[in-house]
């Protein structure tokens, strides 16, 4: 396509160089186009043909053809005063004639036509009856090149007989193409019942293997997965499903203690952000996965960027020069589990400290704190501005009062870029509103590796986090199943109801107080946030059974320590420390165990944290 030139310039062109510039601008193969009858005046000697449709593209006549003229294009053409040869709205064809004259031209009357000239459209039934379709259905509205016919009256024939036989032959090609993909998925399915048996025997055969001394890498993501799962008896208590996944992981080749699985299982009925540290290769993102083929959720890996700097390589953004919302797979993730309230979504951020957390989702972890929070992705006037461009284009478009804006839409007989555009605008300003609410059944987890260059949380993320340490893990003795299966669980079974608990036990009170104190000497606070997340894991646990020595420890490990991160000189600060915890806890404990690790890291680099 040629560049526009000004109206001004295209006046000093000669005759052919005009009909060679609107050619071009406007796609024409030949100066033919369809429009409607449109009467301005009563009385007058003239009418227009306006919404003009190019016959050859069946695309609306909506482009520049000059740089400094907007105007729409119509067809002016002459009448006798007193006749109205068509009614007003009429769609009708006509041949196209430019006008010679500068000063009409540089008005931008720069097409006309004759009353002989003009046809109107519904003579072409013809062709829309040989070729099997509606012509709505048709993008050409009409072939009506003089090349295709020899007299006015059988202008549309010839056309039709090529449709006729390009169909006929485009249906032969398709057929053969259909035939072979038949094939083809006979072929798949053949295959993927031996698959099948294969993955069965394999997970026998490991076992067997197993039981010989073998030793197998159980994190590694290329194993096989099942594609059918049955869905199993749900298990009448918390204590039973824990050790039913517990074996389903183990019957798919994934070994996790009960203790790492518990931790997560009362994590997410919290309905709080849920951090899994470790190092490298310990199964984090695997566990993900499995938990969420074993509890029916749905899930979403997402892994984070290190560009990552705002809230907009999470969540996506708004385009101002398309005027549409550019979402992200977290978004969607966010707004599909909105329509299925029912369904567990887990949003995993895969190794969620490689961007500086707080930079991508300090307004995420803020809104979830808040009762009826909501997301803002755009403001409210530019959805407000995007409502009424796409009213005023219906109105524009269709004289037919309609009740919605998606109502009318659908009416409008158009087969335009700009009847795609707003329709495309529509849909996503539907989907994507200015503010949005966090679901509750969606729960985040972000997976870390810890390493000796790793970076500690800060004090805001640990504060609204459960951290659950994943090392590697020692295979315990599971109860055996032999059918890989998942539990049909709703996302309502993970969630805590703390209104009717009005405070915790006092002997788990009196030792978590006593850690806090202990702990407030390296200048560690805890507020009222803390306390609503005590609260909620200490009646998940007791559904589970747990004694009060164990979720002291779980407590401890999960909230307390993480705030650890401190060059400090007085060993004797953290020898304390332990003898609080050992004093509260029961054998065997996890966080002893970590505390350990810390104070030997401790003694080679002065450094006591959590995340070294």
């Amino acid at each position: 396509m040629i560049e526009a030139i000004t109206i001004e310039a295209f006046a000093e062109l000669s005759s052919n160089d005009r009909e060679a510039y609107i050619l071009d601008r406007v796609q024409l193969e030949d100066f033919w186009l369809i429009g409607h009858v449109r009467y301005p005046f009563e009385e007058k000697p003239f009418f227009f043909i306006d919404q003009l449709i190019n016959p050859y593209t069946g695309v609306s006549l909506e482009a520049k053809i000059f740089n400094d003229f907007i105007r729409p294009l119509s067809i002016y053409c002459r009448k006798k005063a007193t006749d109205k040869p068509y009614e007003d709205g009429t769609l009708v064809a006509a041949k196209l004639h430019l006008t010679e004259s500068n000063n009409e031209i540089k008005k931008g009357n720069i097409l006309n036509t004759t009353l002989e000239e003009v046809y109107p459209i519904e003579d072409s039934d013809e062709i829309f009856d040989l070729i099997g379709m509606n012509k709505e259905e048709v993008g050409i509205i009409a072939l009506a090149k003089p090349s295709l016919y020899k007299d006015r009256e059988s202008r549309f024939i010839n056309a039709a007989n090529i449709i006729k036989t390009k169909i006929k032959d485009d249906i032969k090609h398709l057929d053969s193409i259909l035939n072979e993909n038949q094939k083809q998925l006979s072929y798949m399915e053949r295959q993927e019942e031996r698959l099948d048996k294969t993955k069965q025997n394999l997970y026998s055969l490991q076992q067997k293997l197993e039981e010989l001394g073998f030793v197998f890498d159980k994190q590694s993501e290329e194993k096989l997965e099942e594609s059918e799962e049955s869905f199993l008896d749900t298990p009448e208590t918390p204590s039973e499903l824990l050790k039913g996944i517990q074996s389903q992981l183990s019957v798919r080749g994934y070994h996790y203690e009960e203790k790492t699985i518990r931790q997560i299982l009362l994590a997410l009925t919290t309905d709080q952000m849920i951090i899994l540290s470790g190092p490298s290769g310990t199964g984090k993102t695997t566990i993900v996965k499995q938990l969420a083929s074993i509890v029916n959720a749905y899930y979403e890996i997402i892994p984070v960027q290190p560009s990552w700097t705002d809230k907009q390589d999470l969540l996506g953004f708004y385009n101002p020069i398309r005027k549409l919302y550019v979402p992200s797979p977290f978004l969607d993730c966010l707004i599909e589990a909105k329509e299925n309230k029912d369904q567990l979504y887990f949003i995993c951020l895969d190794e969620v400290n490689l961007a500086q957390i707080e930079y991508y989702l300090a307004d995420l972890l803020s809104v979830r704190e808040l009762e009826q929070g909501k997301l803002r992705l755009y403001s409210d006037f530019e959805y407000k501005q995007n409502i009424n461009e796409i009213k005023w284009f219906i109105q524009r478009m269709s004289k037919e009062k309609v009740s919605s804006i998606e109502e009318a839409l659908k009416k409008i007989q158009m087969d335009s870029i700009a009847h795609y555009e707003m329709v495309t605008r529509f849909e996503n300003i539907k989907r994507y509103k200015p503010l949005l609410d966090i679901p509750q059944n969606v729960r985040i987890i972000g997976t870390m590796n810890v390493d000796g260059a790793v970076q500690a949380l800060s004090p805001k993320v640990i504060d609204r986090s459960f951290v659950i340490p994943i090392n590697r893990q020692d295979k315990e003795i599971v109860d055996s199943v032999s059918k890989i299966g998942k539990y049909d669980i709703s996302a309502e079974y993970f969630t805590t109801n703390i209104t009717e608990t009005p405070r915790i036990s006092n002997q788990l009170r009196e030792a978590i107080d006593e850690i806090q104190q202990e702990l407030k000497k390296w200048n560690i606070e805890y507020n009222e946030r803390f306390e609503k997340h005590i609260l909620l894991y200490y009646v998940a646990s007791k559904n589970l059974g747990l004694s009060t020595k164990q979720q002291v420890d779980d407590i401890t490990l999960m909230k307390l320590l993480p705030r650890l991160h401190e060059m400090i000189e007085d060993e004797q600060l953290i020898t304390t420390l332990l003898q609080v915890i050992e004093r509260h806890g029961k054998d065997e404990l996890l966080s002893k165990r970590k505390l350990e690790k810390m104070k030997l890291r401790f003694k080679q680099t002065g450094l006591f944290s959590y995340w070294s």
